[in-house]
């Protein structure tokens, strides 16, 4: 019988590796007031593995803001780690 467990706070994703833990995404945030959205982390709950993707990018020397790509780009490797991640979820 498999458990759910509560996704964390500002998860926008979650993906299962194949031992078991989860690889989630969450949006790293700026320090101000409100805070904004800054870049897209994928972190797994097994191993060590991080990934973060910058919500900026240069085009013809022009910094746009894109946070759907960088989201993408983040969903593109966290589903690849998930594929071939061993590590087994940490006890709480």
């Amino acid at each position: 019988m498999s458990t759910q467990t509560a996704w964390p706070t500002g998860a926008i994703a979650r993906y299962l590796t194949v031992g078991g833990a989860t690889v989630d995404l969450t949006h790293r945030l700026t320090v101000h007031t409100p805070p904004k959205p800054f870049a897209t982390l994928a972190s797994c709950a097994g191993c060590p593995a991080t990934e973060e993707v910058s919500h900026y990018r240069s085009n013809w020397g022009e910094e746009e803001h894109d946070p759907e790509a960088a989201d993408a780009d983040a969903r593109i490797w966290a589903q690849s780690h998930a594929e071939t991640c061993r590590a087994i979820p940490k006890p709480a």
